[in-house]
This record gives structure tokens, C-alpha cells and sequence, in this order.
């Protein structure tokens, strides 16, 4: 159901007494789904492992990335979950449920790059670098040029020659699976997978479901999984505030947008940093609010408080610190 269905919290967490299920593309709920201590999940972690890396995994291991008691939004939150394997690949996935205002594409790639360094230590040989994988789950369009749900990337030449594989992007696209819905039997087992995650909490979708999870052990041992980790009353409050935290920050960036100053902070930024002085990027920055078409820059920030956004927002979507804003304001 939608969050808009709902007036307070209380009332969201209704839900879970009606029997229903979380929500797996919120990524709190994505890493108790595979993390959560119990047989089921460790198998379903096991099964989609497989199914994204394309190889057989005798054992892996989890490196704990722990959540903090109280929600900050995405802002230091790390819930993505890292696996060591017993052959010496490597693997970090998580779940992107909200489209924010980077590119993913480059993140990866900085990511799966951070990922290999971790396990090389000093005087090792480069044959010990490990295969590693990052695991991207999207629930909006990345790649809007293609219909894949599953995209594979590694380093390769122009005409289709790989470097070594060692570093491996896969992106699985959530937006895309209704064309796969038709053809559980023929789909690879990730494909299915995508389809599970989309779908797993829809109740107009039990019947998809129930063919996913007699087909694949592995999808069956994730509802298992999400069934349980839903009748975790915090997991729930969690989900709400983490749903709450997105569309408020939607919100803002819509009203930012409509009114011209996203581009505008842009600009004022960019022309900050250039005519930043020895203190740094951060003093030229402030700087640079102050000269070259301060006016401008005044203004923009100006019409975005006019316009009822919060300064902890325009932080957030302009990248400039709630002290900035405030001495522009002044």
C-alpha cells in the first residue's frame, strides 16, 4: 500500500498485524532479509548470491555493516551487505529503492574498485587480487536505452575482450521484470529473483509468487525469510521512517526544481569552488557565495526559503553545509 494511505505511524504498522509483508526494495528490509539469523536467510543469501556471480559458492561469510538505533535518513546509514567467499571472491550488494542525485554508473565503479583494494595487503603479488562482484539493486531506470533487467559490466576492450575479470558491476532493474512475468521456466534464476523482489509484498501478486517460489528453493527460503522479518514491529517502524525521510526529501527537490534554483546552486557552486582560496574547496566554496554574482546567489537561496523548504533540505539536494546557507541568508 501506498505510505499516503496512511495519516500516522501507528496506522502503517496496522499493517503487520493484517498479515502483511515489508516492503524488500526498502533496504533496511533488503538486509534483514538476508541477514536476519536464521537458516532461511542464509539460504536465500546463498541462492541469489549464485544467481548474480553466475558460479557455484561452497561457503561465504558476512562482514557486518551494523545499522544505528535511531534513523538518519541515508546520510551515514550503511546497509549494504559484503560476503567473503571461500575461493576468494568477493561480493557487496545492495538495494537503491530511491533515485538520488549522483551517478550510479560512476559509483559502481568506485565502489567494486574499493572493494578490490580491501584484500590486497602490502608486498602481496597481483595475483592474489580476488574476483569481486558490487551488486546493484535499482527500483527506478538507470538505462533508459535498454530493456535488460540484468546488465553486466566488467573491464573490457572496444571489440568485446576481457582485462582479467576481476572487477564485476551487475545491475539488476526492478522497473523492467513485468515483461518476465510470463516466462518463470525460461528466465535465468536472477531474472526470477528481480521478480521476486518487486512483487514479494504486492497481495495482487501471490499467484507469480507461489510459481517463483515452487520453481527455485532459493525464492522459497526468501519468503520464509521476508514472512518472518515481518512480524518485527521495528523493522516496520523503520520501513516508515525510512519511507517518510525519501518522500520528504522528494518533495523538497520537486519544489527546488519548479522553482529554477536546483540549477542555479549548481552554477553558484561550481563558480565557488573556482574562485576558492588556500583554505580548500570548503572555504572557496563559502567564498564564492560571497563573490562573483552574489547577488544570484543570494537570491536563490533566498526564494528557496520563501518557498517553505527547510535549510536541512536545501543542504541535502545543493551539497552546501546548513552554515553556508544560513551566512548566504544573512
Amino acid at each position: 500500500m501506498s505510505l499516503e494511505e496512511f495519516k500516522t505511524e501507528e496506522e502503517y504498522l496496522s499493517q503487520m498485524q493484517r498479515g502483511a509483508l515489508l516492503n524488500p526494495r526498502i533496504d533496511s528490509t533488503f538486509k534483514a532479509l538476508f541477514t536476519s539469523p536464521t537458516k532461511e536467510a542464509r539460504a536465500a543469501l546463498h541462492s541469489f548470491l549464485e544467481a548474480a556471480t553466475e558460479r557455484k559458492i561452497k561457503s561465504f561469510s558476512l562482514t557486518a555493516n551494523d545499522v544505528p538505533e535511531n534513523f538518519l535518513g541515508q546520510r551515514r546509514v550503511s546497509y549494504d551487505i559484503a560476503c567473503e567467499f571461500d575461493d576468494g571472491l568477493s561480493a557487496d550488494i545492495e538495494m537503491q529503492a530511491f533515485e538520488q542525485q549522483y551517478d550510479y554508473g560512476k559509483r559502481a565503479e568506485y565502489q567494486v574498485a574499493r572493494l578490490e583494494t580491501t584484500y590486497l595487503k602490502k608486498g602481496d603479488t597481483w595475483e592474489k587480487a580476488p574476483t569481486v562482484y558490487q551488486i546493484t539493486v535499482l527500483d527506478f531506470h538507470y538505462d533508459s536505452s535498454s530493456e535488460d533487467v540484468v546488465s553486466r559490466y566488467a573491464m573490457r576492450t572496444k571489440d568485446g575482450r576481457e582485462l582479467s575479470n576481476s572487477l564485476n558491476i551487475v545491475f539488476i532493474d526492478l522497473t523492467k521484470v513485468s515483461k518476465l512475468e510470463e516466462n518463470v521456466e525460461s528466465n535465468t534464476a536472477l531474472e526470477n529473483w528481480a521478480i521476486f523482489l518487486k512483487n514479494a509484498d504486492n497481495p495482487n501478486k501471490k499467484e507469480i509468487i507461489a510459481k517463483l517460489t515452487n520453481t527455485e528453493a532459493g525464492l522459497m527460503q526468501a519468503q520464509k525469510s521476508l514472512s518472518s522479518i515481518s512480524a518485527d514491529r521495528d523493522l516496520w517502524i523503520t520501513q516508515y521512517r525510512q519511507e517518510i525521510y525519501e518522500r520528504d526529501r522528494r518533495s523538497s527537490l520537486d519544489a527546488m526544481k519548479k522553482a529554477g534554483i536546483e540549477e542555479g546552486m549548481k552554477k553558484g557552486l561550481e563558480k565557488g569552488i573556482k574562485k576558492g582560496r588556500a583554505e580548500g574547496i570548503k572555504t572557496g566554496r563559502a567564498e564564492g557565495i560571497k563573490t562573483g554574482r552574489a547577488e544570484e546567489k543570494l537570491n536563490i537561496v533566498k526564494n528557496a526559503l520563501r518557498a517553505g523548504i527547510p535549510i536541512e533540505q536545501i543542504a541535502l539536494i545543493s551539497g552546501l553545509t546548513e552554515e553556508e546557507i544560513k551566512q548566504v541568508a544573512l
